[in-house]
């Protein structure tokens, strides 16, 4: 149960990440850091203008980064935030998460590059851990849509998407 849960937890760490990196695709700003930052080439990224206990998320066939994460975790060992960069190092955003008393990712918050709430998804899952509830909302918590996820007995699933006044959307 417990790799399950597990690996649950990596899937959906491994899609929040894929999201935050399609949400920030269109809305880079203009490089506004040092001339060092400005002026470098192709060549491998210093180490210094990473933060610490970044790592990069992909490589190239000639072993450069495409981007680059930091994972900040609780006592527990929980990702509790998840931040971004690009190949240069540059902040892209981040991603926080809040537990509820099982264990399970309750909340994710959504922050652009100046640390500002851009939007956020509260998570429900069942005694298995299985996502049954995801609502999205914005900066400020109004919601946008709402998915109900049902598992069935077949071992299908069944999922009811709903629009910000709680109509269903077919």
């Amino acid at each position: 149960m417990k790799r399950i849960i597990s690996l649950l937890l990596a899937v959906m760490l491994i899609l929040s990440v894929a999201a935050m990196a399609g949400c920030n695709k269109g809305s880079k700003k203009a490089d506004t850091g040092s001339s060092s930052n400005a002026s470098s080439s192709s060549s491998a990224l210093s180490a210094a203008s990473l933060p610490e206990g970044a790592v990069p998320n992909a490589t190239t066939a000639e072993g450069k980064a495409t981007g680059y994460y930091k994972l900040d975790k609780d006592e527990k060992g929980r990702v509790v935030r998840n931040y971004t960069y690009d190949s240069l190092g540059k902040l892209q955003g981040s991603i926080g998460y809040e537990y509820d008393d099982n264990g399970f990712v309750s909340k994710e918050i959504h922050y652009d590059t100046e640390g500002k709430i851009t939007s956020q998804i509260a998570l429900e899952h069942n005694e298995s851990g299985f996502e049954t509830k995801r609502t999205t909302m914005d900066a400020q918590g109004k919601v946008k849509s709402t998915v109900v996820t049902t598992y069935n007995e077949d071992g299908t699933t069944t999922h009811t998407k709903y629009d910000a006044n709680g109509k269903e959307i077919k």
